[in-house]
């Protein structure tokens, strides 16, 4: 029997040769698993070295941070106390590096708000440090900042300008407010706010230029001082020179104590 074959438009064939289509192989198979295999053993093969030469490969990417790059200027906190606090840290391969460990160590600095730290390749680490600002002094050893929260630093010394504010436990905001109308009210007529106190029953005493405390009461707080700088405004500047204490818990009147006599009513509409 006789063979037949079919051959389409545009194939050529030859005894002995494989059938291609416009000078196309109709099965490169072969030829692609071959590249694949070449593919697959190159991987391997730098598999291989790289297990051999991990410890020397990282090695020299991997170099000791040893340098501190400061990125911002602070006012509170020296350079001296940053070192003490991430010198434990330092030496550490890059990779190694614990930057979350390094930023809580210097969060946990009374001065230091918030910490940004960032490894920089190949021995390097950025600090960027936000510090408290200190607003007030609050009782008998703490500060308090913008936000009404309270620090402890080690030492307030350089800080004896500051104005001292106290009241019961969680009052922090409520007496900061509070000092913020009173401060502003006698900021105009040339006083200071040296302290304002705010005692558990609810009574408000503040001190005028570390010299008079003006007792407020409970109720109308500015309007009573507010009548107190009016009667303040009409008399002369020495007239308040012995003045130590003031009273302003009266509806129609202000006692004041001199440090020369007893305390004195003054008639006050």
């Amino acid at each position: 029997m006789r063979s037949t074959r079919t051959v389409t438009q545009g194939s050529t064939f030859s005894a002995g040769k494989r059938i291609s289509v416009g000078n196309q192989p109709l099965n490169p198979k072969p030829k692609i698993r071959f590249k694949l295999g070449v593919i697959v053993i190159s991987f391997c093969a730098c598999g291989v070295l790289l297990l051999q030469n991990f410890e020397s490969i990282t090695g020299q990417l991997s170099r000791p941070v040893t340098k501190v790059k400061i990125e911002n200027q602070w006012q509170s906190i020296s350079e001296s106390e940053v070192q003490s606090l991430i010198g434990s840290y330092m030496g550490s391969g890059f990779f190694d590096f614990d930057v979350q460990g390094v930023r809580q160590e210097l969060e946990s600095h009374p001065w230091v708000r918030r910490a940004a730290v960032k490894k920089i390749w190949p021995d390097s680490v950025a600090l960027q440090l936000t510090e408290e600002v200190a607003i007030a002094h609050w009782g008998e050893d703490q500060l308090l900042n913008q936000y009404g929260e309270t620090f402890k630093p080690v030492t307030t010394e350089h800080l004896a300008s500051l104005p001292r504010l106290s009241g019961p436990e969680a009052t922090q905001v409520k007496v900061m407010e509070q000092y913020r109308a009173v401060n502003q009210l006698f900021f105009q007529a040339g006083l200071r706010v040296s302290s304002l106190n705010l005692s558990a029953r609810g009574n408000w005493v503040l001190e005028l230029n570390d010299q008079i405390e003006v007792t407020a009461g409970r109720e109308a707080v500015l309007n009573r001082l507010t009548r107190f700088l009016d009667f303040y405004s009409q008399q002369p500047e020495s007239a308040f020179a012995d003045i130590v204490s003031v009273d302003l818990r009266y509806d129609n009147g202000i006692a004041m104590k001199s440090d020369r006599q007893d305390l004195s009513g003054v008639a006050s509409r």
